[in-house]
């Protein structure tokens, strides 16, 4: 939360959304609920000034400092720590992946066993559920399955299979002793001696577990649900498919010394369950001995950078074990001693929602917490609400203003006249279009944005959308382009890589799309800035889609959901959910491609996409080209989620008051609510698109039979109304459900 100078600190995650394991038996028995289990890794991270990645690690070469990661390029580090935790032994017998519940990865255990709880609970009949592990999670698990059931009435018959003489074996006596006489008093069933090595849809198939060979003295035993609880395993990072491989034990898990380093690279460090400690292997792998490293960790990561001596870690003999029995009891030992009942319930009840609020930087429905204002590098401006000039809106809410845009233009003399020029300065449009002397029409375009998120490599992919969607929007193909760079200044190992990742992500959309990049330019300023240059043609000359054409009654098709200027305004305060993030991060990397094309096959009147001037904005040039006005159905408006809950708390991107002041007077209609998506810019947006009423259905089905998603009908085309117009001017009107209905105009302050 205090992160060092000059340090660029980034986590890499698979998924965003972490489970808190301690709570997950009582999430099953039913003292919780799901939102209360979960840490919102993305608030959380930028707290922390933190760069995130969602993607999954898949190996680790420390000689040449390089993650391996899924589906885009390695990415290089000085100081490295790895955190994976651990998965379950078995996972490859037979059946497991097919008929068994898996306890790993934990979210989607969370969710599987949270809908068979309620199967069973529906079907109203006593369950068969086998537990398969006797440790402590499986031992807790049967308490609070058991606990869930019959709580909805039903009392089911829970056994457990472990290949120990007796549950949790390694506890002390005083703690087994005291569980056994709990599952007893419940009417758990204990199997124990046996070795699974089979499942199957009725159940399971063992073996004693001293048993040579697979098939002697096999027996099976019937379930309607196998939960697998058994121990520790590490996963599968790292791959090891390298030269150089971290060091592991003989089980599979890294080695570490006392001060959390790995065996024989100093600049990686690890721990948590994917770790063990070469000088006390006798640590077990509890929550708590995780949680104490922390501090270590991170003084040893300051220490590491800093070039100062690093601290040890010393692990306690003993702790505080506190098992969920369900029914608002629970189990606690230390030094021997065992007790169980409510109070020990209410007392890891208490320990447990103390550690949630340390992480959970959101509530369920999206508020910040207050009592975490005050956390983290970010805590004044996101307390606030709102961004200083340090935290101006990257993406296409970087742009310029519309109304010193259009002064600066408006003041310039008139171009030259240029045959060769078709759409220039004196008819703007999305592109500029260039005819040469054989008739062959040439597209040109340039966009730039500035970085939205510490994430070069995302930032490269939406800024070539971006750039390409212009060309997308006139029915063209896009064939070559230049890169344009700003780089912050940084030393050049960092920019190299920073470079490297941001090419990286342009060319992963540029290849895909068969587009060229030919070179580019790069300048050093205060942050990351992307563009592309892009030149393309038609599919056929003089088949331009044009911003001018729109005719009365022609239908308004918008082909993406409105709301990334808030979404990306939120996440640069931690204000927003991972889920929201990575929709409207997904909506910015989908192409305009299909869209353009069908538009233009299917004979759209009028094109043009939606970028960083709002909804209202670009709507509005295809009105001024054609003489034309519009009536949107504020109920059709397609919305990011999380969009209007952003929208409703006050927040604002910071270039809504600049779009609001150039556009609101044309607008008539509009409740606050409605200005917020009409002035929100876009980053990447999608195509808005003038359909002829008889086509729409057509054009519909075509998107349908493409298996791209099916644009939203939001309004449609006027001729001009003096009654709505303002000082003569077009004007744009909100009606709910078609209605012509109209409503005062009240702008939001």
């Amino acid at each position: 939360m205090d992160p060092p100078d000059d340090v660029r600190l980034v986590v890499v995650v698979d998924r965003c959304v972490a489970m808190y394991s301690g709570m997950v038996p009582g999430f099953v028995a039913g003292d919780y609920a799901m939102h209360e289990l979960e840490i919102d890794v993305l608030p959380l991270a930028r707290r922390a000034d933190a760069g995130v990645i969602v993607s999954a690690a898949r190996d680790i070469d420390p000689v040449r400092k390089e993650i391996s990661l899924d589906d885009r390029p390695p990415l290089r580090f000085d100081l490295a720590s790895i955190d994976v935790g651990s998965t379950v032994r078995g996972l490859d017998l037979p059946g497991v992946a097919d008929h068994a519940l898996a306890t790993r990865p934990i979210g989607d255990f969370v969710r599987a066993v949270d809908e068979r709880m309620a199967a069973f609970a529906s079907a109203g009949r006593s369950p068969r559920i086998l537990i398969v592990g006797g440790g402590a999670a499986g031992t807790e698990l049967a308490f609070t399955i058991d606990a869930r059931l019959r709580r909805a009435g039903i009392t089911p018959a829970i056994s457990i299979v472990t290949g120990d003489p007796e549950l949790m074996s390694g506890s002390p006596g005083r703690t087994r002793r005291l569980i056994a006489r709990e599952a007893a008093m419940r009417g758990l069933r204990l199997h124990p001696g046996l070795r699974v090595v089979r499942v199957e849809a009725e159940g399971v198939v063992a073996v004693p577990i001293d048993q040579a060979g697979p098939d002697a003295g096999q027996s099976r035993l019937t379930a309607d649900l196998v939960v697998w609880a058994t121990g520790a395993a590490p996963i599968a990072f790292p791959e090891c498919a390298g030269v150089t491989c971290l060091s592991r034990d003989a089980t599979g898990f890294l080695e570490i010394r006392d001060t959390l380093q790995v065996v024989g690279f100093d600049d990686v460090f690890a721990a948590g369950d994917c770790a063990r400690m070469v000088d006390h292997p006798w640590v077990p792998r509890a929550g708590v001995y995780a949680v104490r490293a922390g501090p270590i960790l991170e003084a040893n990561l300051r220490a590491r950078l800093e070039d100062r001596p690093l601290r040890r870690y010393r692990p306690q003999r003993d702790f505080l074990s506190l098992l969920n029995l369900g029914e608002g009891r629970a189990v606690g030992s230390k030094w021997g001693f065992a007790f169980a009942g409510s109070a020990v319930f209410r007392l890891k009840d208490r320990i447990d929602r103390r550690f949630m609020a340390r992480f959970q930087v959101l509530d369920d429905e999206g508020h910040p917490r207050p009592e975490l204002a005050s956390l983290g590098a970010m805590a004044d401006s996101s307390a606030e609400g709102d961004g200083d000039a340090e935290m101006m809106c990257g993406g296409c809410a970087a742009k310029l203003g519309a109304q010193p845009l259009a002064a600066a233009l408006a003041a310039l003399p008139e171009a030259p006249a240029d045959p060769s020029v078709l759409l220039g300065l004196d008819e703007r449009d999305d592109v500029a279009a260039t005819r040469d002397e054989s008739g062959r029409i040439t597209l040109h375009n340039i966009d730039v944005i500035r970085a939205f998120c510490d994430d070069p490599w995302l930032v490269g992919r939406v800024a070539a959308v971006n750039a390409l969607s212009d060309l997308h929007a006139k029915g063209g193909r896009p064939r070559h382009a230049q890169a344009i760079l700003g780089l912050p200044d940084a030393p050049p190992a960092e920019a190299r890589e920073l470079l490297f990742q941001a090419l990286a992500g342009v060319r992963s959309i540029l290849d895909a799309e068969g587009v060229s990049l030919l070179g580019g330019h790069t300048t050093i300023g205060d942050e990351l800035t992307v563009g592309l240059s892009v030149t393309g043609d038609l599919p056929e000359d003089d088949a331009l889609l044009r911003q001018a054409g729109a005719e009365p009654g022609d239908d308004l098709f918008l082909t993406s959901a409105l709301g990334t200027g808030v979404v990306l305004a939120a996440d640069r305060l931690g204000l927003a959910r991972c889920d929201w993030v990575l929709q409207a991060q997904a909506s910015m990397q989908r192409l305009n491609r299909v869209a353009g094309r069908l538009a233009w096959k299917l004979g759209a009147h009028a094109a043009t996409d939606v970028t960083g001037f709002g909804l209202a904005g670009h709507l509005l040039t295809l009105l001024d080209a054609a003489d034309r006005t519009a009536r949107l159905d504020r109920d059709a408006i397609p919305l990011l989620p999380g969009a209007s809950w952003l929208w409703s708390t006050g927040l604002r991107s910071t270039a809504d008051p600049a779009n609001r002041a150039a556009f609101s007077h044309r607008i008539v209609g509009a409740t606050g609510a409605d200005e917020a998506w009409l002035f929100d810019p876009q980053t990447a947006g999608g195509l808005l698109l003038a359909i002829a009423p008889d086509r729409s259905e057509t054009f519909v089905s075509a998107f349908v039979e493409a298996g791209e998603p099916v644009p939203s009908r939001i309004g449609r085309i006027a001729a001009p109304d003096p009654e709505t117009a303002s000082a003569g001017r077009l004007a744009i009107e909100i009606v709910s459900g078609g209605s012509d209905a109209r409503s005062r105009y009240t702008p939001a302050r």
